[in-house]
């Protein structure tokens, strides 16, 4: 990553007047203007015109689309909600690439890019090869879980609630995942439970959450008595250094009994 110097991690990639602009910012800018340009080839074009560009098993073994795992991101149908995500990864991606530098949020990107493809392509192994992923939304929605992870008890307002950020994040993975299941979208579920799974997991390693540790698994303190069972019985070895130990011991008394007298 030459193009992004350790000694400049942790800063702005340009600024606009007063306002820093990070990677995360421009991502979302370019996820914008793939929409713009879905919009125009599809009204050339039609579906069709797209096609190459999204990613199933069948385009990479059939047609040797290489390069679908990573441009199905381009593919982005116009939506509310694809602008929602879009600004989700501006102000939560922002934050998440201050912490960690830019390096490492490089390295999430790109699982969180990757771990559609790979989990379409395990599925199929077992003949499912036509389920498609497509569209930038789902690794924007990993980045603001990845955000949540690290500022679980922040804040956000929604209109008249504010609600801490973990509870937000849960009700939509939660909301998602029973759309999914209500509608049989069974590779829309594999792939949400592949953005939670990567954003959490990944975020847990570089913090350090998960490395291991002597108090990994504390004893728990026992408040009631010990049964007779589980009192070691003294040894004979122990028993002949105690009464070792005593003798000394009572001739230091008398001498001392002697000297008072």
């Amino acid at each position: 990553m030459n193009w992004f110097p350790e000694s400049q991690d942790h800063l702005p990639l340009t600024w606009w007047g007063q306002r820093p602009i990070y990677l995360a910012a421009v991502i979302a800018v370019g996820g914008v203007v793939s929409m713009v340009a879905t919009s125009l080839i599809m009204l050339v074009a039609g579906w069709q015109g797209m096609m190459p560009l999204v990613f199933s098993v069948n385009h990479v073994l059939q047609n040797f689309w290489v390069w679908t795992p990573a441009s199905y991101v381009l593919v982005n149908q116009p939506s509310l909600w694809f602008l929602l995500t879009s600004y989700l990864l501006w102000s939560f991606g922002e934050p998440v690439e201050r912490h960690l530098g830019r390096r490492v949020f490089i390295k999430l990107f790109l699982l969180l890019l990757f771990v559609q493809p790979v989990l379409l392509g395990v599925v199929g192994l077992f003949g499912a090869r036509d389920m498609i992923a497509m569209g930038l939304g789902g690794v924007e929605f990993g980045v603001f879980l990845a955000f949540a992870t690290l500022y679980p008890t922040s804040r956000i307002s929604i209109i008249i609630l504010t609600l801490e950020v973990w509870v937000l994040a849960t009700a939509v993975v939660a909301v998602s995942a029973l759309a999914a299941l209500a509608s049989r979208d069974w590779a829309g579920l594999l792939m949400l439970a592949g953005q939670v799974g990567v954003a959490v997991g990944y975020i847990r390693y570089e913090t350090g959450l998960w490395t291991p540790s002597l108090q990994l698994w504390p004893k728990a303190a026992s408040s009631s008595k010990p049964t007779l069972s589980a009192v070691p019985k003294p040894s004979k070895k122990a028993k002949a250094s105690a009464t070792a130990t005593e003798i000394p011991t009572r001739e230091v008394v008398d001498a001392i009994l002697d000297k008072i007298s």
